[in-house]
């Protein structure tokens, strides 16, 4: 029974066994060769065959085609699979090997068409050839780049960088930016990057992509400039490496062969991104230009045009553009020489509207007349540059005529002496009963004795010990009374005094959120905690300046360049990974934290 199963078995892999197409690799890498194989049972060749020819897609390319007759073998699948009229026992076969090139692209691609002329006429033996090209192992596990929404643009016009962060197959974590600079040349807006979110790429295995908009920026000069390479960290999957082992047992020694591949820490980074910026045109540019560039919106009006002498006159101003993100330039005033004035006050907000940062700036004037009379206030205007329309631009508001009347000032309060009955005078009299009164009033004089005299306290010697003793004393303690007061009306000094005790509490802040594993919650305490710090010595806000503001503040106060560089390098670590959707390990953000200790330790200002 046995062997007439196994005959039934031959018999059947003989008359099924088909052409069929294969790959020589288990794993085809970008940019690598690879054989493709149509593997053609000799007895199923055509008779009147011509040439076979690949034509390739999606960038694959043909190096060479080889021929040759060979054995094939069928495994144990195919062995229990001929059962129900699969392969079965080796055959002849005639094996075609195309030599192909992968391309750059990863994923799941169509190498081509294969067409064999028979009898003078093409016949398609396979339409599609799907493969899956991956990523080498020698290659990097993560793609970045920084894409400009321009590469040409005017000084002080504002555009984005997109950041696309692509993982591959052989990524294994531990992603973290090393420098997120942009340089010094840009004002930068940095976009919350909270929502960044790895999705599948589609077609792939095991790959995941991310893209955001990273920032906008504006230049702060004209010519060729460069944003720095992004430079990132991160683990990856190394190539795999066959290890032989020996071992010894007694006499009879055993080997074996095994396939490792080992976790690897590497690095990459973004290509340069050099930005081209024009100058601003001179033809057409307005006397009064305001230094703007975008496209904004001007408003200015009075709250009134009559009003009396000590009320007060409002004038709300209101600008609004998309030009250089968090910055908006005052309007040039009328003369306001016949009011008295206070200091304005300014607001300014940062909103992302669409694909752009809006700068919202309100000033509010307040105007006392000195007299009464019309006033002739003229037009307030603003010019900006629009680089859409590649031209400058002007709004205006007024001119306003101003009606000033006379106050009611209130009369001074003025003392009288009272007025006697019929005199008509302000001098008063005094009766005889007064007088008696105030003689029997009059308390009895006593004569000084020669004994009070010797006994007076300016004669003794204590007195005047005490008495000198007295001065610098209080002087002292006017003195101490007169530093304490300074000191607690002087800000600067009460936030320095106040400083290490706010970083010990950020520092705790930053270790209860390791104790817990909370990420974000580290990353901001620790970015929190040295910008705070920063402010805190200084009494300067360095909370809302960009990075590059933040160094020129700290050089002016003569900190070393290594320290301003060390704390930035900080600040771009904290800012990534603090928004970024991988992390770091609990040991590496322990060193972390000791780290920035350590650094805030020895910042001396």
């Amino acid at each position: 029974m046995k062997r007439f199963l196994l005959l039934c078995l031959g018999l059947t892999a003989l008359l099924n066994a088909k052409p069929s197409l294969q790959v020589d690799s288990e794993r085809i890498e970008a940019g690598q060769t690879f054989n493709l194989q149509l593997i053609v049972p000799i007895q199923e060749l055509p008779e009147n065959r011509g040439a076979l020819r690949l034509e390739t897609r999606n960038n694959f390319k043909f190096l060479g085609l080889d021929s040759a007759d060979q054995i094939m073998r069928p495994d144990m699948d195919d062995l229990f699979n001929s059962f129900f009229g699969g392969g079965g026992r080796p055959y002849k076969a005639r094996v075609y090997s195309f030599k192909l090139k992968a391309p750059k692209k990863t994923g799941m691609q169509d190498v081509g068409t294969i067409t064999w002329m028979i009898g003078g006429e093409a016949n398609v033996v396979s339409n599609k050839i799907p493969v899956n090209v991956q990523r080498s192992y020698n290659d990097d596990a993560l793609a970045v780049s920084l894409t400009p929404s321009k590469k040409s643009i005017y000084e002080g016009e504002q555009f984005s960088v997109t950041l696309s962060l692509h993982t591959f197959e052989h990524f294994q974590g531990g992603l973290q930016a090393t420098d997120m600079s942009t340089g010094n040349d840009f004002i930068v807006h940095r976009n919350d990057l909270s929502n960044m979110e790895f999705k599948p790429v589609e077609g792939t295995r095991r790959e995941m992509k991310a893209t955001t908009r990273f920032a906008w920026l504006s230049p702060t000069k004209s010519g060729t400039l460069e944003i720095p390479p992004f430079k990132f960290k991160y683990t990856k999957l190394g190539e795999p490496k066959v290890v032989e082992e020996k071992k010894q047992m007694g006499s009879m020694s055993f080997s074996s062969r095994s396939v490792k591949q080992e976790s690897i820490e590497t690095e990459t980074a973004t290509p340069p991104l050099a930005i081209t910026v024009l100058p601003l045109p001179a033809e057409g540019k307005p006397a009064d230009f305001s230094g703007m560039v975008g496209s904004y919106s001007f408003s200015a009006n009075f709250d009134r045009t009559n009003l009396k002498v000590g009320e007060a006159l409002t004038l709300a101003i209101s600008i609004k553009g998309d030009g250089t993100p968090g910055t908006i330039t005052d309007p040039k005033l009328p003369d306001f020489s016949e009011f008295r004035s206070v200091p304005p006050e300014n607001s300014i907000d940062k909103s992302i509207k669409g694909a752009k940062v809006v700068t919202s700036k309100n000033i509010k004037v307040f105007l006392y007349p000195k007299k009464k009379g019309t006033f002739e206030i003229p037009a307030i205007t603003y010019s900006w540059f629009n680089p859409a329309k590649k031209k400058y631009e002007t709004a205006s508001a007024g001119p306003w005529t101003i009606e000033v009347e006379k106050g009611d000032t209130p009369a001074e309060p003025v003392y009288q002496a009272p007025v006697s009955a019929g005199t008509g005078t302000s001098t008063p009299t005094v009766q005889k009963q007064e007088i008696e009164f105030l003689g029997s009033d009059i308390r009895f004089i006593h004569t000084i004795t020669d004994k009070s005299e010797s006994s007076a306290p300016h004669r003794n010697a204590l007195f005047w010990i005490l008495f000198v003793a007295a001065v610098p004393f209080y002087l002292i303690v006017n003195a101490l009374i007169t530093r304490k007061r300074k000191r607690d009306s002087n800000t600067a000094l009460v936030r320095k005094d106040k400083a290490s005790k706010l970083l010990k509490e950020k520092f705790a802040n930053a270790r209860a959120a390791l104790k817990s594993g909370d990420g974000k919650a580290f990353y901001a305490a620790l970015e929190n905690g040295l910008i705070d710090y920063l402010s805190n010595l200084t009494n300067v806000e360095f909370k809302g300046m960009t990075r590059p503001q933040m160094k020129q503040e700290l050089a002016k106060r003569n900190v070393k360049d290594e320290t301003i560089n060390a704390i930035d390098s900080w600040l771009e670590k904290c800012s990534f990974v603090r928004f970024a959707p991988v992390t770091a390990s609990t040991e590496e953000q322990s060193q972390m934290l000791k780290d920035v200790e350590k650094l805030c330790e020895a910042l001396k200002l």
